[in-house]
């Protein structure tokens, strides 16, 4: 039934994310990237690990920029299909080691993989398509993030970044999800039961 669910919810806030224009797009990205870099928690951060975004996500690409020219450490996942794992990898030039996989998003081409230790990151900006103000989260269905979170340090920060639309009364949960510590949209921050 919960997967049923999710499942349900998933596939209609893709559908709603796929609709939305690019300039609202980039006017709510800007907006969302704004709320977080003013956040004192990634002030402090110095290790920051930032999903790749792609098919509407909120864009991701400004915010590694800003945190490579202001002396941040930029993380980004590269996924291990077969195990459905993610490993930390860090990124200098965006521009020159990202390629594009099979699923169509981008990622770091392997000859650039540089792995960081999970409890050397501070912050981690989490992806996901639905999310309620508890924290809880539902992705695009393989677990990965789940199990990487799970690995995390108590310490280390997690945020999620989406519009506002995306976030729903309650998210269907199970023993294996892993719920984010905030929330950031266009409209507002939401700390969760988790901080």
């Amino acid at each position: 039934m919960k997967t049923n669910t999710k499942k349900v919810l998933r596939k209609s806030m893709l559908i709603q994310r796929k609709e939305m224009k690019d300039e609202d797009v980039e006017k709510h990205s800007k907006e969302i990237i704004s709320k977080l870099t003013d956040l004192e928690v990634f002030k402090e951060s110095s290790n920051i690990m930032i999903y790749l975004s792609f098919r509407n996500e909120v864009d991701t690409y400004k915010l590694m920029d800003y945190c490579l020219n202001v002396g941040k450490k930029v993380i980004v996942p590269f996924c291990i299909e077969e195990e459905r794992k993610i490993i930390p990898s860090e990124i200098k030039n965006p521009e020159n080691e990202l390629i594009l996989n099979h699923f169509g998003y981008k990622e770091p081409d392997s000859s650039h993989l540089r792995e960081v230790k999970i409890e050397d990151i501070d912050l981690v900006i989490v992806p996901g398509v639905v999310f309620d103000k508890q924290g809880n989260r539902i992705g695009f269905g393989g677990g990965y993030y789940d199990r990487f979170l799970k690995k995390l340090k108590d310490t280390t920060m997690t945020i999620a970044i989406c519009y506002d639309y995306q976030i729903v009364e309650r998210v269907p949960v199970n023993e294996f999800d892993m719920p984010v510590k905030s929330i950031i949209t266009e409209k507002r921050i939401i700390r969760t039961s988790m901080v």
